[in-house]
């Protein structure tokens, strides 16, 4: 039962994340003016990650609950991801952003680098959960071929 809960949030993530990435923020982006989009960013980038966060540690311990340790392996390690973009990254982002808007350009690069790490982070916690689902589904998919269909 706790693997089970444990999946369901690891679904949701997925799909918190993807529909951030394929509908919030290619939105935003063409909606807004470039103040109200800072704006929007600012508020927004931190608790997509402190929420995903805490969906991703409920599931690191149901899976510790449920005896799963490739699960709990894998949803803690992605924690760390959440909460290194939540309190570290994020924040010095904006920091280089701002500095790189007032001209300095050394800090334009840092930003750059920067984003690249955020985004780098948030694609492989996606393919974390998708790994997750796929194993457990795969290992479904191996007990009914060799439990129900070979007898």
């Amino acid at each position: 039962m706790e693997n089970l809960l444990a999946l369901t949030l690891h679904s949701t993530l997925i799909g918190t994340m993807l529909s951030f990435m394929a509908v919030t923020t290619p939105t935003v982006f063409k909606t807004l003016d470039e103040e109200n989009l800072q704006k929007f960013l600012r508020f927004v980038f931190p608790r997509l990650f402190k929420f995903c966060l805490i969906l991703v540690l409920l599931a690191g311990i149901l899976f510790l609950f449920g005896k799963s340790f490739f699960g709990s392996i894998i949803s803690i390690t992605m924690a760390f991801g959440f909460l290194a973009n939540a309190y570290v990254i994020t924040p010095k982002i904006n920091k280089y952003r701002d500095l790189s808007l007032s001209g300095d350009t050394a800090s334009k690069k840092k930003f750059k680098l920067l984003h690249l790490l955020s985004v780098s982070i948030f694609l492989l916690q996606i393919l974390g959960s998708c790994s997750i689902l796929f194993a457990y589904s795969m290992n479904h998919i191996i007990f009914f071929f060799k439990n129900v269909l070979l007898f």
